[in-house]
């Protein structure tokens, strides 16, 4: 049974409702049974302890859907890089108010000179992503006549494509993924324009992610993946967490059949050792409990200190209060690296409090920290390409709602 031998004798004090938490086992098996997933993989927690761990569905590899397994959880990233740049800024090694150019050198034309760190985790830099990286392919294609491969090709094709267009740029296509003056996306986005003023709206950017990854290797002088071993995930035991994971571990990671989104792209070797500040992150539903343990104890779980008490609420709470979005103005709402609930009436569940922590990732994963009701939920699934059309607001909500329907 999904819900804990803890959580069954301690419920009275943990203010949870078992009867409610089996009807969350129902709902998840349920989804499988409907075809809707092909994995799901849950976690959650209330005060520190385990009420919940649910395993449904199928991996193609034969380790099986366990609670260790690894799953990419794409921009779920954004907040760990956050984390990481807060460490930094503890350390004296950056001032999150100063300019980006002042760590990338490059990055200093067009109104990029104005853009802070800051600016970057609350996606109000005035950068977009279209924008940004989406001038590579006509380049590639009207300097060179190089056509890029389909949207649904093989990491393989992509990592020729991006090679061959290195070499052609006069760029070293071998170069590490930390050398951001060889990457050719970058060298050509340092020719576009900003698109709006900084901190004027809000437009969530994957972009502003990926430079702040290259700040990281730039001031530690290691790939992110080395510096968040020492600094991050060894001292909270986050010992399945990676950008690049080891060999002897890609059995561990969640195969994923071909109906499912991303890929075969995120079944791939390249993508098992990305270090994309935006997307790259690759964990368990335990080990990134564990952050959010970190970040609801002010810093410190378990004896481990890693941010001061003010870094967690500069983390946590809304820089965007005077922001706009071009639609609904509380979907501004964000800390540093996290959406925040606040108003919002959204894909993550009408019962969540005010001041909820959460962050999605492509393909299927999400993972919620809320300290006014002192839990965190890691769900982790394996999504089906078009799988919302009949649920335009995913299944998490569901999932959320009947969860905060368990608490007293």
């Amino acid at each position: 049974m999904p819900v804990t031998d803890y959580a069954m004798q301690n419920a009275g004090s943990l203010g949870i409702k078992t009867d409610r938490l089996q009807k969350l086992d129902n709902l998840l098996g349920s989804f499988i049974e409907k075809d809707l997933r092909q994995t799901i993989v849950t976690k959650i927690t209330r005060k520190g302890a385990p009420i919940f761990e649910g395993c449904y569905g199928t991996n193609t590899k034969p380790y099986g859907v366990k609670q260790d397994t690894i799953f990419p959880v794409a921009s779920i990233t954004k907040p760990v890089v956050s984390a990481l740049l807060l460490c930094l800024q503890e350390d004296g090694l950056i001032d999150m108010c100063d300019p980006v150019c002042r760590y990338l050198p490059e990055f200093n034309e067009g109104g990029r000179e104005r853009i802070q760190l800051w600016y970057l985790v609350t996606h109000t830099s005035g950068l977009l992503d279209e924008n940004a990286w989406g001038n590579t392919h006509e380049h590639a294609l009207k300097k060179f006549r190089m056509l890029p491969p389909e949207d649904d090709a093989g990491p393989e094709e992509w990592t020729r494509f991006h090679k061959e267009l290195a070499n052609k740029m006069g760029l070293d296509p071998d170069a590490p993924q930390s050398d951001r003056m060889n990457n050719p996306g970058y060298v050509l986005s340092l020719k576009q324009p900003v698109n709006h003023e900084p901190r004027t709206i809000m437009r969530y950017c994957n972009y502003g992610c990926q430079l702040l990854k290259w700040v990281v290797d730039a001031v530690t002088g290691e790939p992110i993946d080395s510096f968040a071993q020492k600094r991050l995930f060894n001292p909270l035991g986050m010992s399945d967490t990676y950008w690049r994971v080891p060999e002897d571990k890609f059995d561990r990671i969640l195969g994923r059949g071909d109906r499912c989104e991303g890929a075969p792209f995120i079944n791939s070797k390249d993508y098992y050792q990305s270090e994309s500040g935006s997307g790259g992150l690759k964990t368990t539903v335990g080990d990134i409990t564990r952050f959010g343990q970190m970040v609801l104890g002010k810093g410190t779980l378990d004896g481990a200190y890693i941010l001061n008490r003010r870094s967690i609420l500069e983390m946590t709470r809304n820089h965007n209060s005077d922001i706009e979005t071009g639609s609904a103005n509380t979907y501004a709402a964000w800390g540093l690296g996290w959406n925040i609930r606040q108003g919002k009436k959204d894909d993550t569940g009408l019962l969540r409090s005010a001041n909820c922590l959460d962050h999605g990732g492509w393909a299927g994963t999400k993972f919620v920290v809320d300290p006014d009701e002192d839990i965190t939920a890691a769900i982790f699934t394996a999504e089906y390409k078009h799988s919302e059309m009949n649920f335009p607001n995913g299944i998490y909500g569901m999932i959320l709602n009947v969860l905060y329907s368990s608490l007293d």
